[in-house]
């Protein structure tokens, strides 16, 4: 059995117990299991599943089996990562401007712009100001080590990039897309019918942001999947062919990865003049597929971590 199995089958047994408790002091706390020497405890997973209430409302849809699952794998994905990053760093810690730069990419749109107001709104929703950093600064420190390991590696032609902005130099209209995606992968290839249909049944019945916390594997998975705005132009050609022709709410067939499979949701679309500069268009791509490059790298390296560690039953 493997590791988010046996995460699934133990957390789903212990969780339901305390599932319908509304104080946390009355509930007793027990630990699940341990990836390595990472202890995970069934308050850990109370507290989870009252970070996502908080920052994806639309989990509260979703039935107790669901809340489970989206807050086992979040957990099991930060201390996965943690493990990996304790060979690097002496604590998980990151400075605040760091921490105020990703607050306002991130939280922006709740109204946060600052640290205080991140730390207010964490305790106001009686959530755990420590471990909130704590899962930031994995994050922060995890891209940090990616950046360090695989920047070398990232392969951009700036001059077929060049070409290809001179040939349509005469487009007038510039089209941005606000996306959300669902990355997922397979064992093997029998398993594809099947987790696809699930996939687009969930989608169906509890919408595209909640069925990406369950099934996705890409980071954006904690934000519902959503990636944000995105100028068509940036994106490789076999993804902007197979989207082009999507409207407003549409999703796209699952697109061959590097990653594995990727559905595509079209949130929204709006164009304007373009006024061409060369130089730094050619920027801003390099940038775009820089990010999607190390981002492939960091899938990529996360499973070989997670392959090698050991999950003990307690």
């Amino acid at each position: 059995m493997n590791i988010y199995k046996k995460v699934k089958l133990l957390v789903t047994i212990f969780v339901l117990i305390f599932f319908n408790i509304v104080n946390l002091e009355a509930l007793e706390n027990k630990i699940l299991f341990k990836i390595n020497n990472e202890i995970i405890t069934s308050i850990d997973v109370y507290e989870e599943i009252k970070f996502l209430k908080v920052f994806n409302p639309e989990v509260n849809n979703l039935n107790e089996e669901e809340l489970i699952e989206i807050a086992k794998n979040s957990i099991t994905k930060d201390k996965i990562k943690k493990i990996e990053i304790m060979k690097y760093v002496k604590e998980i810690k990151v400075a605040d401007k760091f921490l105020l730069k990703f607050i306002i990419d991130r939280y922006s749109r709740k109204g946060l712009s600052s640290i205080d107001d991140f730390e207010n709104y964490i305790n106001n929703n009686n959530l755990n100001l420590k471990v909130a950093k704590e899962k930031i600064a994995i994050e922060l420190i995890w891209n940090d080590i990616i950046f360090q390991k695989f920047s070398s590696k990232v392969n951009i032609n700036k001059e077929k990039i060049k070409k290809n902005l001179l040939k349509n130099k005469q487009k007038k209209m510039q089209r941005e897309l606000s996306l959300s995606e669902i990355v997922f992968t397979i064992t093997q290839k029998s398993e594809f019918e099947k987790k696809y249909e699930k996939i687009i049944f969930d989608i169906e019945q509890t919408g595209f942001k909640n069925a990406a916390l369950i099934h996705s594997i890409s980071d954006t998975a904690s934000l519902g999947g959503l990636i944000g705005w995105v100028k068509e132009d940036n994106l490789n050609d076999n993804i902007k062919n197979i989207i082009k022709t999507l409207k407003i709410g549409e999703i796209s067939k699952p697109i061959r990865t590097s990653q594995g499979f990727l559905i595509i949701k079209i949130e929204d679309i709006k164009e304007y003049e373009i006024k061409f500069n060369l130089d730094e268009k050619v920027k801003e791509i390099v940038r775009y597929k820089t990010n999607e490059q190390l981002n492939q790298f960091s899938n990529i390296y996360f499973n070989k971590v997670k392959k090698d560690l050991i999950l003990d039953d307690l």
